[in-house]
């Protein structure tokens, strides 16, 4: 699967990049604000996108939700900062709360590459992912 992550902590971007690598995703980019992610998503349609919510320059990970889901690219937010319901409902199909373990990163990956595709059967969310 196409992976884009958003987040404007290098490291914890990096450390995300190579976990989804090492699982057999390709990571279309890495993106630390609202118009690289959106310049990212554009030019290389991943199939969906890990988004922190405090993102840099001023940048909103609901903000950039929002967008992306109008591309049609689907939405995890991987944050310390857990948004509700009532704020990110319908622009995100959950969240995993930092600090994640590399597990649970790989199982939501997983998780939303079943939900995407049309043959897969149903399947449980992976625990500490929560839907929004």
């Amino acid at each position: 699967m196409k992976i884009l992550i958003i987040e404007d902590e290098y490291l914890i971007a990096e450390g995300v990049a190579l976990t989804l690598q090492s699982a057999g995703h390709e990571v279309t980019g890495i993106a630390e604000d609202l118009p690289s992610a959106l310049a990212l998503a554009g030019k290389e349609r991943p199939d969906m996108a890990f988004v922190d919510i405090k993102l840099a320059n001023g940048s909103n990970g609901l903000d950039v939700a929002r967008e992306l889901k109008a591309l049609g690219i689907p939405c995890v937010f991987a944050t310390g900062n857990p948004p509700s319901k009532a704020q990110a409902g319908g622009i995100g199909l959950g969240y995993i709360a930092k600090p994640f373990s590399p597990r649970v990163l790989v199982q939501t990956a997983a998780f939303v590459s079943r939900l995407l595709s049309p043959c897969a059967p149903s399947a449980a969310a992976p625990s500490g992912f929560v839907t929004l």
